[in-house]
């Protein structure tokens, strides 16, 4: 499972929802185990730099500016999305070549 969550993710566009909550953000999943995760605006982007680990269906991350273990349970779905399940909320993300 590690493998399939590597790469560059963005919300996709018909999560409404997801964008009301979070704006529009993106996420790189990177082989050495960082996550960057950023958080796009028409003035300025805003880059949060995490680590990352998998355990089971679970998303582990530690933000390095402000260290504390999240989980987010997440799931891979049969056509390539990535759904992650945090706060009682699910986002849905898809796969994208960074611009």
């Amino acid at each position: 499972m590690y493998r399939e969550i590597l790469g560059y993710w963005i919300l996709d566009p018909d999560d409404v929802r997801s964008f009301e909550i979070y704006g529009n953000i993106s996420m790189e999943f990177k082989v050495n185990g960082e996550l960057i995760y950023t958080l796009h605006s028409d003035i300025k982007d805003e880059i949060i730099i995490m680590t990352y680990q998998i355990k089971g269906g679970v998303l582990i991350t530690d933000q390095l500016s402000s260290p504390h273990l999240e989980e987010t349970k997440f799931v891979l779905t049969f056509d390539n999305k990535l759904e992650l399940f945090f706060n009682g909320h699910r986002s849905i993300h898809i796969r994208k070549k960074p611009t």
